[in-house]
């Protein structure tokens, strides 16, 4: 296995890819996954300068899409770069998926991480099986491309659709090159014991968000509150030994948003199991019992503004986080 870093976790701190894959090398981390933010072009010559740059500083880069879905707010950013790069970008959304494999094969990333929705999806009221029907649809299209291309895509665990929902499109996809990002917070969303959740989708995992979560109470439920890498409450040593097994090589991208106040699962709420599937009570109870263990006022209380402020955070988590990584995963990392 090898450790990185997901860009996303340098929203803050103002770097180009350039910039990142540099901070990367300074850390002594082995590559990249670069989801949209740093971006500011997909035209060649600056694809190109990317990947060279990674190949010099003996990197390995991954590329993430944002959204599959035009309607999401996610999908605006890469449809825009899309769009100066010279693509048209008024086709399907497949199409546009296709074009994001395109740029991820300039890049020289294998893989095309994914995503449908995010935590607002099922409390804004949307039809969960009709989504997940269009991103078959969708995903059977893009892959046959990417089985072309000689590439993957790989949808992430996203708190929108469940896991087992997850499982479910991909027996529907039903192609050797559809896999899943596996977050390792956002299993915490299915309010379902993580390992058992991580035994579901690591046979077909491609790649990894590794972040941590302490869960919380709060007067409407639980919360999920951010925090450095083996600082919480996720067993990541127990979830990577588990990808270990299938999938020796894989990359465990440290993903760090400490900037966001933690996210609400407002159990106790009228409603909230109308909108999200009811986990086994044994896995509720696992989060439960984790709540009870302590009783601090939720940190930071409200998000942090973008920039300076919220990078001095979440550069020192994920430098703890690159520390821990070490200590207790040196025995999977090659």
């Amino acid at each position: 296995m090898k450790l990185g870093v997901d860009s996303y976790t340098l929203r803050n701190s103002g770097l180009d890819p350039i910039g990142v894959l540099r901070l990367a090398h300074q850390l002594e981390l082995d590559g990249v996954l670069f989801e949209l933010s740093p971006f500011s072009s997909f035209r060649a010559p600056d694809l190109e300068q990317i990947r060279g740059t990674a190949a010099e500083l003996g990197l390995y880069l991954e590329f993430a899409m944002g959204s599959i879905f035009h309607g999401h707010l996610m999908a605006d950013k890469g449809r825009r770069l899309l769009a100066d790069a010279g693509y048209a970008t008024a086709g399907s959304e497949a199409e546009t998926v296709i074009q994001h494999l395109e740029v991820a094969r300039q890049l020289g990333s294998p893989i095309l991480r994914c995503v449908a929705g995010d935590l607002f999806t099922r409390d804004a009221g949307h039809d969960m099986a009709r989504l997940a029907e269009d991103a078959v649809a969708i995903l059977r299209e893009a892959c046959a491309a990417a089985e072309a291309m000689g590439l993957k895509i790989a949808m992430e665990n996203h708190a929108d659709f469940t896991v087992r929902e997850l499982a479910s499109i991909l027996a529907r996809v039903h192609s050797p090159a559809f896999g899943f990002t596996l977050d390792t917070g956002n299993l915490a969303f299915d309010l379902d014991e993580p390992l058992r959740l991580t035994q579901i989708m690591a046979p077909d995992a491609l790649t990894t968000h590794f972040k941590d979560y302490r869960v919380i109470r709060t007067p409407h439920g639980l919360a999920l509150e951010n925090c450095a890498l083996g600082e919480g409450d996720l067993d990541q040593v127990a979830i990577a030994e588990s990808l270990a097994r299938y999938h020796p090589e894989m990359h465990l991208n440290i993903e760090i948003h400490s900037q966001f106040a933690p996210f609400p699962l407002q159990i106790l709420q009228p409603g909230y199991w109308d909108r999200h599937p009811a986990p086994p009570g044994d896995g509720l109870s696992w989060y439960l019992a984790k709540s009870w263990t302590r009783d601090d006022p939720p940190q930071p209380p409200t998000n942090l503004a973008d920039g300076s402020e919220s990078w001095q955070v979440e550069r020192e988590h994920l430098e703890r986080s690159v520390r821990w990584a070490r200590q207790r995963l040196g025995h999977l990392l090659q």
